[in-house]
């Protein structure tokens, strides 16, 4: 019984990939770019715990258990690289998460196709700009001395203000830039899920006397929460990156109190001061923080939606 299950099980799967053959084809680049990018590059994990000799290689170096990872909690911008990250993500998660979700409602409300697609490629297209280009384009707009910005203020009798060199100031422009950037890629998702909304639900919610924002809040919003809880997941699976692209093309030495992240503490201690061992061991760290946090995110949004991430809604 046990034999002839198994074949039928084999048989199944084998005519499960037959029937989808192009999607899996269509996904080999994919992985093959995880393969290449994301998974190879995992055995150099292992000089976290080793005391790393060029010469020796990673595998012929000594093994010296977590002592790097004393070394990188007794570091004096640790805490503070840790601090900054926490409130960094808490800040993108509360501002940029939402951001696409309200973009995706409004353009649900636009009838004009023409107007809506206009709309829809503004916002689309800096998400194809890379963070170098971006940051080079606010840096020339908010230059202290000759940023357009900075210049209209002047005109205006008002003092010029130092948008990239003041502490105060950082993170409002960061938030800024990363919701210019991003908000419109992510509102292609619930775009998606708002147009599978079964219009005879807006047309009882019209009969009940539900205005637009009636519509939104009580049919629109239900309807693509599934969506919004495991993109919710997601974010907090990657609370400790805080968007290192960002702030690496953004920061400076007068700004390292508030944009120095562990990302930017691995890449000075890894690559500049040339502690391999210690950068490893402080991505590793992260790595698994976040990785914790996916679960627990995971098993909250099973409860509250029936099923998570890794499993599909019947």
């Amino acid at each position: 019984m046990t034999t002839k299950a198994t074949k039928m099980n084999k048989k199944s799967l084998k005519t499960r990939i037959l029937q989808n053959k192009q999607a899996y084809v269509m996904m080999l680049p994919v992985l093959a770019l995880l393969l290449i990018f994301s998974y190879y590059p995992m055995y150099g994990i292992v000089l976290a715990f080793k005391d790393y000799l060029p010469n020796k290689g990673i595998w012929g170096s000594a093994w010296v258990g977590l002592k790097h990872f004393h070394a990188i909690f007794a570091l004096p911008d640790f805490a503070r690289a840790f601090r900054n990250t926490i409130i960094i993500s808490l800040l993108t998660l509360l501002f940029c998460f939402p951001a696409p979700i309200i973009l995706a409602l409004l353009l649900n409300e636009v009838t004009n196709k023409p107007y809506k697609k206009f709309i829809q490629t503004c916002i689309y297209f800096p998400n194809f700009i890379s963070w170098v280009i971006l940051a080079g384009i606010l840096g020339s707009l908010l230059n202290y001395s000759t940023g357009t910005i900075n210049n209209v203020l002047a005109a205006m009798g008002l003092p010029r203000v130092e948008f990239l060199a003041n502490e105060k100031l950082f993170y409002p422009v960061l938030i800024i830039s990363c919701i210019i950037k991003d908000a419109g890629w992510g509102t292609i998702i619930y775009t998606a899920g708002i147009t599978n909304v079964d219009p005879t639900l807006y047309e009882a919610a019209a009969i009940d006397g539900c205005k637009r924002w009636g519509m939104a809040r009580h049919v629109t919003l239900p309807s693509i929460a599934p969506i919004i809880l495991i993109m919710f997941t997601m974010q907090v699976g990657n609370i400790l990156n805080a968007n290192f692209d960002a702030i690496y093309n953004l920061y400076n030495p007068t700004v390292y109190s508030v944009a120095d992240v562990i990302d930017t503490l691995v890449m000075r201690t890894g690559f500049e001061e040339g502690h391999y061992e210690r950068g490893t061991a402080i991505g590793l760290f992260k790595s698994v923080i976040n990785f914790m946090l996916l679960l627990t995110a995971n098993t909250i949004v099973k409860k509250i939606n029936g099923y998570g991430m890794y499993e599909v809604a019947e």
